[in-house]
């Protein structure tokens, strides 16, 4: 037993210890008058001398100044009055002075000779030249300090969703570590709205029932579980670990809800089966031999997402239509012989004109004669259609 003192300075606030060297006959419950960093202050006894079994104290006790009295208690009742218009007053400067920053409370000490202003910021803010200027006007020492979200609420109190005041304004010293994971432990809904507290966290009560869920679903089985009944071999779609109730999935694709009491899992009534091995699983049946007449019916999909069809390979790009030869360890085939070109044809000897010598001193007698005795050549035969042609059309167009 250690012989210290245990006190508060404000409700479900930080015990903090002092010595009762003379004072070791004051109860739980009454109000003393000591001295800190901040001030003369007045406290309300919440430990009594001699209780504290082992408490962990690093640096030397400060002794009670003394009990406090009806002045002390009415003249901190003042000082609580006119910390709010202080208050007010504080907020008005804040906002014309534009400030990132929300004042939450304030409070004197017990003297008046110190005013503390609570705010919350998401960032660092310079408030020298509001404090300088606060302290002026309030003619006494102002200190700001920031604090967190869950102290705002803890400052400000109200009332929570289940109907009653909030844990850390009434009774809760300390804030308790909460996960997500105790939220998913519990079935809850993973909407941020559900589970939040007006501080926007997630609520401190999460943190009271996480051991009692982990305790009862440790006697139940996992959901995907396999397990061995009486009535055959089944699956644990869910649990539910305040009714004790398990949902079953049968090999029949039927749904069914027992208690676990019925099921006797402690009483090998009900089974785990292991999760089969990769070793261990069967292998598929060898499609059925088709006749020769008839084309063989190819194995149905396996159950379950097909996979995406790979997009074709773009055949590599050559410059100048030139492919390199393909690598391969067999020799190239050669090509086959094209055949010889054939040969072309000489070119055609102009035809010579055929006429009859004449001797000399002859005389042909008409020109008709000479034509009549001469060969034809083969332009003349043309020639000859060609101006008969012409006679019989200039004929025709006389007598027209």
């Amino acid at each position: 037993m250690q012989n210290v003192v245990g006190v508060r300075f404000q409700e479900a606030g930080k015990i903090y210890y002092f010595s009762p060297e003379g004072f070791e006959d004051i109860e739980p419950g009454e109000y003393i008058v000591v001295e800190t960093s901040r001030g003369v202050e007045i406290s309300r006894v919440v430990i009594a001398p001699g209780q504290v079994v082992n408490a962990e104290l690093s640096e030397p006790l400060k002794p009670i100044l003394r009990m406090a009295d009806g002045d002390d208690i009415e003249r901190a009742n003042v000082l609580r009055t006119r910390a709010q218009e202080t208050i007010d007053m504080v907020r008005r400067v804040v906002r014309d002075r534009r400030l990132p920053m929300k004042v939450v409370s304030g409070a004197y000490n017990l003297d008046g000779s110190r005013f503390t202003v609570y705010f919350t910021s998401e960032g660092r803010v310079d408030f020298r030249d509001l404090l300088r200027d606060l302290s002026r006007d309030l003619d006494t020492q102002v200190q700001l300090r920031q604090v967190g979200p869950r102290d705002q609420a803890k400052a400000v109190d109200g009332y929570g969703r289940c109907g009653r005041r909030l844990c850390c304004s009434s009774w809760l010293i300390s804030f308790p570590s909460i996960s997500i994971k105790m939220a998913k432990e519990q079935n809850l809904p993973l909407n941020p709205s559900k589970i939040s507290g007006q501080c926007g966290r997630l609520l401190c009560c999460l943190a009271y029932e996480d051991d009692t869920y982990k305790q009862l679903k440790a006697q139940l089985p996992r959901p995907g579980t396999a397990v061995s009944t009486p009535g055959g071999n089944a699956k644990v779609l869910a649990v539910n670990a305040l009714r004790q109730t398990i949902t079953l999935q049968m090999e029949s694709f039927e749904i069914i809800e027992a208690p676990a009491a019925a099921l006797a899992l402690e009483l090998g009534v009900v089974r785990l089966l292991p999760p089969p091995d990769d070793d261990e699983m069967p292998s598929p049946p060898a499609p059925p031999p088709h006749s020769p007449g008839r084309r063989p019916v190819p194995p149905p999909a396996p159950v379950g997402r097909a996979p995406m069809p790979r997009p074709p390979t773009p055949p590599p790009f050559h410059p100048a239509g030139r492919r390199p030869a393909p690598e391969s360890a067999s020799p190239a085939r050669p090509a086959p012989p094209r055949p010889a070109p054939a040969p072309a044809p000489p070119p055609a000897e102009p035809p010579v004109p055929r006429t009859l010598e004449r001797p000399a001193g002859a005389v042909s007698p008409s020109p008709d004669a000479d034509r009549a005795g001469a060969a034809p050549s083969p332009g003349q035969g043309r020639n000859r259609r060609h101006r008969r042609g012409r006679r019989k059309g200039g004929g025709d167009k006389a007598r027209d």
